[in-house]
């Protein structure tokens, strides 16, 4: 697709926003020594990107192939954008805000117009001189959270960098999560429809081990750090490669690179529970990785995970495979030709649209390496869900397949059946990320009202569907109880 960034574009950030838009932000420059950050939406329907908005520009702006802006929508449309200014002259650029000190500091702005004006730039925290690799979250309840690598204790003893949180608006202090992580490693975060979110971050601990960690955003505050997976990578240094995360419910995908026993790989794991337990990663790459992954996870089970290979026997450049909802890894697929180089980035990938009827579509957004370097955008479209299950095409089943797995999938015991209400009482084990363990009323179908009475376990799928819970796809488990 032709992209709307100009010439000398880099540090391209693609999203999925909360309210189903998709936009991509990246750098240009702007006259002589200026940089500015810019947006574009896609419009599915037309295949091709909206008008440019300039978001903002500054002269003394800190412009780096790893750190890049972040955007992120919240669900109310609000736009928010995060870029970063070099600490020795940002005073200048910004007003009397001025702070002193080594490193750069992260501002931000927001836009309730769709991108056409935008808020006066303020910092993402005050508390600190030194913030990068920020990461940006809508949650369920509408407000914004963010994560960042804090460098704020290097200026006492203490030799690591941090990672701190906080709801961006929000009061209160910044939260700590963290006291140790790797210098400069991108952080990600995901949320679920509790109201709780992940972050994922490659931390730093005793003998120079630099493995994945993640830590549960939870009523408010963080919960101690996990170890995704004991790579024991070990590594006097930073990788500049970092993890990411999707989610769907509370089921979160997750792909990250590591080197350990000297070995470069693309891990890929799943956890189905919010992030309390990844399993067993699979290895994804094909042989000669250089890492800067992103990953997609789709409403049926299957993820996608994109990495930069890095030549050897295959060709170098960016690939892309699926893992099946049973975990099979299909073949790779070269999406783009691409160098190793710092300045070709991270690559980026978006869900437009999942499947239903029609085929899944993602959007693809990269660097090119070249003089001037050249932001690039690509539309994916999957396979049919019926070439995937290796059938003829059929459209009804694929849209059976595609309603087959919407909503989130439940276990438990129905107590009350009301009809004239339209209602069905069920009380339910917990939905991790979800909700926790409750009675909720569903509507459903009328036929289902002459199925079930109280006391019968059930499986099945929930859904919002505006202001209601719908039941749907139940299956009975055994005779009910008394």
């Amino acid at each position: 697709i032709s992209s709307p960034a100009g010439p000398g574009a880099n540090a391209p950030g693609l999203i999925h926003g909360a309210d189903g838009s998709v936009w991509l932000s990246w750098l240009e420059p702007k006259g002589t020594d200026v940089t500015a950050l810019r947006a574009a939406k896609f419009d599915a329907a037309a295949g091709q990107w909206s008008p440019v908005r300039e978001i903002a520009a500054g002269r003394d702006w800190f412009v780096n192939w790893a750190d890049t802006p972040m955007l992120a929508v919240q669900p109310g449309g609000r736009l928010n954008a995060v870029w970063f200014v070099s600490n020795s002259s940002a005073a200048g650029n910004h007003g009397d805000h001025a702070h002193h000190g080594a490193g750069y500091q992260a501002w931000f702005s927001q836009s309730d117009d769709d991108g056409v004006s935008w808020s006066e730039p303020a910092r993402l925290t005050t508390e600190s001189d030194n913030v990068e690799f920020v990461s940006l979250q809508p949650l369920a309840g509408g407000d914004l959270l963010t994560v960042w690598l804090d460098g704020r204790a290097k200026h006492t003893d203490a030799a690591a960098m941090r990672l701190y949180g906080r709801i961006l608006d929000g009061e209160g202090p910044d939260q700590l999560i963290d006291d140790s992580v790797c210098d400069c490693c991108p952080t990600t975060l995901t949320a679920f429809p509790d109201g709780s979110a992940l972050v994922a971050y490659r931390a730093r601990r005793e003998g120079e081990v630099r493995d994945i960690y993640t830590a549960r955003f939870r009523e408010g505050r963080w919960e101690n750090p996990r170890l995704l997976n004991n790579d024991d990578w070990r590594i006097h240094g930073c990788p500049v490669n970092g993890p990411r995360l999707d989610s769907v419910g509370g089921t979160v995908a997750a792909a990250w690179f590591t080197a350990a026993d000297d070995e470069p790989r693309v891990l890929a794991s799943l956890s189905p529970d919010a992030g309390a337990r990844f399993i067993l990663p699979q290895r994804v790459d094909l042989g000669n990785p250089f890492g800067r992954v992103d990953t997609v996870l789709l409403r049926d089970g299957s993820r996608l995970v994109i990495w930069i290979e890095a030549g050897g026997g295959q060709e170098a450049g960016i690939y892309l495979r699926r893992i099946s909802p049973a975990d099979e890894i299909g073949p790779p697929v070269l999406l783009a030709a691409t160098s190793q180089a710092r300045a070709s980035g991270f690559p980026r990938l978006a869900l437009v649209k999942d499947y239903d009827a029609t085929p899944a579509q993602l959007l693809l957004a990269y660097t090119e390496d070249r003089e001037p370097s050249a932001v690039h955008t690509r539309l994916l479209t999957l396979p049919t869900l019926s070439a995937l299950a290796g059938r003829k095409p059929c459209l009804p089943c694929d849209e059976d397949d595609a309603n087959a797995v919407r909503g989130y999938a439940m276990k438990g015991v129905v107590s009350q059946v009301q009809p004239g209400r339209e209602l069905i009482w069920v009380q339910l084990e917990e939905i991790p990320g979800v909700m926790r363990a409750t009675t909720l009323a569903c509507r459903a179908e009328p036929a289902l009202f002459e199925q079930l009475t109280p006391g019968q376990p059930v499986l099945g799928r929930i859904e919002k569907r505006g202001r209601d819970w719908w039941l749907f796809n139940v299956k009975l488990l055994g005779a009910p109880t008394p």
